[in-house]
C-alpha cells in the first residue's frame, strides 16, 4: 500500500490536462487597459499593454505601453479580431480600466459590457470609466503622445477616488449586477483629459442602458451623501470659515401609503475647521451653533442637487426602487409597473444633523 500511494502522487500531481492553450507569460501581451468604442456600425476595442513587462505589468518603467486595435460588427467580435491581429496571445486578466468611449455609451451599455460578463478572466475589481465626448481610442493615444503612463494614472484616479469615497461603485461586478434591472439608472463616472492628467468630473447616467445624461461634480456629490459612501468633502462658508466633513451616516427610510412615496432622508456628519476667515471667536458655543446650522444647511443644498434632478428628469438615479420595495414588500406589486411615472412624484423629507468636533490649531 506504501509503495502504491507513492507511485500514485506523481501521477496526481503532473496529471493529464485538456487546457492545452497554455503558454509562458513572456508569449501573452497583458492588456493594462481596455477601451471599447462603436462608431460607423462597429466596434473597435483598443487594448493598451506594456511591452516587455509580461511578469510585472504594473511595475513603473517594465515597458513601452503599446496599443493594438481589433473590429467587429459587436464587442466580441471584435475581440476575437483583436486577439487574431496581435503578434502574441492577447489577455484580459490583468485589466485594470475598461473604458467607454462616447459612441459606444450612445450605443448602449449592455452592448458593450456583455462578452465581459463571460470572460472567466476578467477581474471584477477592475473599474469602469465612460470618456466624455471622445473616443476611448483617442483618450488612450492622447495619452501616449503626451507621455502618460496611462494604466498608473488610471489607478492613481482609483487611490484618490477612495480618498472622497468609502467604495468604489464603478466595478465590473457590481456594474454587471446593475445591468440585471431596469427601474433604475446606472450609474458610471466620467473621465475628462487635461494635461496635467485624468480627473473624474461626476457621473454618467444611462437610462434602459442608454446614454441619457452626464451630472455636474454637485450633483454627483449629492448622489454619493446620499448613497452613504461619501467619506470625506470640503463645505465653504463664505467670509466665515472653511470645514471638511471627516464621517458621515445615511439612512433612507421609504413610506408607501395609498400610491404616494415619501422617502425621508437622515445624515449625520461631522467636520473640522480648517479654515477662519473672520474675526470673530468661531469655538464659541454661540459661534459654532451657528456654523452648524450653516454646514446644514450647504449639505441640504447639495443633496436637493440630486433630488431635483432625479425628479424633475423622472430618473431613479438614486436606486430608490429596490429601497422601496423592500421597504414595503406587500405594496410593491401595486406600483412596481407605474414606477417611471412615480418617480418625479415622491415626496422627500430631510433629517440632518451634524458636529463640529475637533480643530487643530498652531500657536496662540
Amino acid at each position: 500500500m506504501k509503495k502504491l500511494i507513492f507511485l500514485l502522487i506523481p501521477i496526481l500531481l503532473c496529471g493529464c490536462t485538456h487546457d492545452f492553450n497554455r503558454k509562458e507569460i513572456d508569449e501573452i501581451d497583458l492588456v493594462l487597459v481596455l477601451g471599447i468604442d462603436y462608431s460607423d456600425g462597429e466596434y473597435t476595442l483598443s487594448a493598451l499593454y506594456s511591452s516587455g513587462g509580461g511578469t510585472d505589468p504594473e511595475k513603473k518603467g517594465s515597458g513601452e505601453e503599446k496599443v493594438a486595435q481589433g473590429k467587429g460588427k459587436s464587442a466580441y467580435e471584435a475581440l476575437e479580431d483583436l486577439k487574431l491581429k496581435n503578434k502574441k496571445s492577447i489577455s484580459l486578466a490583468q485589466a485594470g480600466s475598461f473604458l467607454i468611449g462616447s459612441g459606444a455609451a450612445v450605443q448602449g451599455l449592455k452592448e458593450s459590457l456583455d462578452f465581459l460578463s463571460r470572460d472567466e478572466t476578467i477581474k471584477m475589481e477592475g473599474l469602469i470609466y465612460v470618456i466624455k465626448d471622445m473616443s476611448a481610442s483617442d483618450f488612450i493615444n492622447t495619452g501616449i503622445e503626451n507621455k502618460q503612463t496611462i494604466h498608473e494614472d488610471l489607478e492613481a484616479i482609483k487611490q484618490k477616488q477612495q480618498e472622497n469615497v468609502t467604495r468604489n461603485d464603478n466595478t465590473v461586478v457590481n456594474m454587471l449586477n446593475d445591468m440585471d434591472q431596469t427601474l433604475s439608472s446606472v450609474l458610471i463616472p466620467y473621465l475628462i483629459a487635461d494635461k496635467s492628467g485624468y480627473v473624474i468630473q461626476g457621473y454618467t447616467v444611462f437610462d434602459q442602458f442608454k446614454l441619457k445624461d452626464y451630472l455636474d461634480q454637485q450633483t454627483s456629490d449629492g448622489v454619493n451623501f446620499i448613497k452613504n459612501i461619501m467619506r470625506s468633502y470640503p463645505i465653504y462658508l463664505k467670509d466665515n470659515a472653511s470645514l471638511l466633513v471627516s464621517y458621515t451616516k445615511t439612512k433612507l427610510k421609504a413610506s408607501l401609503k395609498d400610491k404616494e412615496i415619501t422617502v425621508t432622508i437622515k445624515l449625520n456628519f461631522e467636520t473640522s475647521v480648517k479654515e477662519v476667515l473672520t474675526d470673530k471667536d468661531i469655538f464659541k458655543q454661540v459661534e459654532l451653533l451657528k456654523l452648524t446650522e450653516e454646514q446644514n444647511n450647504y449639505i441640504k443644498v447639495i443633496l436637493e442637487k440630486a433630488v431635483n434632478y432625479s425628479k424633475s428628469k423622472g430618473l431613479d438615479i438614486l436606486n430608490l426602487a429596490r429601497l422601496v420595495e423592500y421597504q414595503n414588500y406587500s405594496q410593491w406589486s401595486t406600483i412596481e409597473g407605474d414606477w417611471s411615472e412615480m418617480i418625479s412624484k415622491i415626496n422627500y423629507e430631510y433629517e440632518i444633523k451634524s458636529k463640529i468636533s475637533k480643530s487643530f490649531i498652531l500657536g496662540k
